[in-house]
C-alpha cells in the first residue's frame, strides 16, 4: 500500500471505522445492556490498540462569572453550564490488528448501572464506542439509548399523576449530595385534586437499589395569608422527607405519595 494511503489512515482518512448495534436500545436502570461491536477495517492495515465503551449523560450546573465594562465596573451574571458524566466504563478488547477492509464482530454485555438516569425532559443518556488508533481521528461511535422507568419509578410517576399533578421539567443537576456529580430531579405542579391551590410545586429525587427505590419528596406550599407570606419570604415554605418503594402496586404508592404530601403542605 502507497506512503500516501498510510499517511491519510494516520489521520482518519481511510482509517478503520467502528459502529455499535444495540439489541435493543430502550432499557431500564439496573438492566442488562447487549449488543455488537462492528469493526471494519480501512484502507491499509492498522494497529487497533484497544476498544472501549462509555456509559454517558449530560447534567448541568449554575456558574458564576464576572464581566467588566470599559469604566472598569464589574458586574456578576450566572450561566447555565452543560457537563458530561462518565457512569460506567467497559474495556472490549486487547489490541489488535485489522487488514485492509477487514470485518470483525466483538459481543458486547454490561449492567446498566442503578443510577442511570431516565431519558426524559433535557435527559439524555448515550454510548461511546472508542477505536483506540494511534494519531488517528474520527475512530469513535455515539449511540443514544432511551432509558425508561423501572416498575416502582414508573408507579412513582403515574401515582403522582393519579394525585392531580403534571410532571414538568425533568433535569440532571450537579450534586455532590448523594455519592455522585449530579443528581435527576423531577418537577411537578398541582393542577387538580386535593392539592390544587395548596401545593406550588413537589419535586422527587429518585434513587434505585436492588430492591427497593427511595424517593426525596420535596414539597413547596403555595403561601396562605400573612403567616404564609412570611414563611416563603424566609424560606420555610419547603419540606422534604425521604420515603421507601418497596412494591409498585398502585393504591400503596398513591396512598404513601399522598400521605407525605399532605403531612408537609
Amino acid at each position: 500500500m502507497s506512503f500516501f494511503k498510510k499517511v491519510l489512515s494516520s489521520v482518519g482518512i481511510g482509517s478503520a471505522k467502528v459502529d455499535l448495534i444495540v439489541e435493543k436500545p430502550q432499557l431500564m436502570p439496573g438492566e442488562m445492556l447487549r449488543g455488537v461491536v462492528q469493526v471494519k477495517g480501512g484502507s491499509t492495515q492498522q494497529h487497533i490498540n484497544k476498544i472501549e465503551l462509555a456509559l454517558c449523560c449530560n447534567y448541568f450546573s449554575e456558574e458564576t462569572y464576572t464581566e467588566t465594562d470599559d469604566e472598569g465596573d464589574s458586574t456578576e451574571h450566572t450561566r447555565t453550564v452543560e457537563h458530561t458524566a462518565v457512569l460506567g466504563q467497559l474495556k472490549l478488547s486487547e489490541s489488535f490488528d485489522v487488514a485492509p477492509d477487514q470485518e470483525l464482530e466483538f459481543e458486547v454485555e454490561f449492567e446498566l448501572p442503578t443510577n442511570t438516569p431516565l431519558s426524559l425532559g433535557c435527559c439524555h443518556v448515550w454510548i461511546v464506542t472508542d477505536l483506540d488508533i494511534d494519531y488517528a481521528l474520527d475512530k469513535s461511535d455515539k449511540d443514544f439509548l432511551d432509558i425508561t422507568p423501572t416498575p416502582r419509578q414508573h408507579a412513582v410517576l403515574n401515582g403522582m399523576n393519579e394525585l392531580g399533578f403534571v410532571l414538568g421539567e425533568v433535569e440532571c443537576e450537579q450534586s455532590k449530595q448523594l455519592g455522585g456529580s449530579f443528581v435527576q430531579e423531577f418537577e411537578f405542579k398541582a393542577t387538580n385534586g386535593d392539592f390544587a391551590g395548596r401545593v406550588d410545586e413537589v419535586e422527587i429525587l429518585m434513587v434505585n437499589h436492588q430492591d427497593q427505590l427511595q424517593i426525596l419528596v420535596e414539597v413547596d406550599r403555595k403561601a396562605r395569608g400573612f403567616g404564609g407570606f412570611l414563611a416563603q419570604m424566609l424560606g420555610q415554605d419547603e419540606s422534604r422527607v425521604w420515603l421507601e418503594i418497596n412494591d409498585y402496586e398502585h393504591r400503596q404508592v398513591c396512598d404513601v405519595l399522598y400521605r407525605a404530601i399532605a403531612d408537609n403542605c
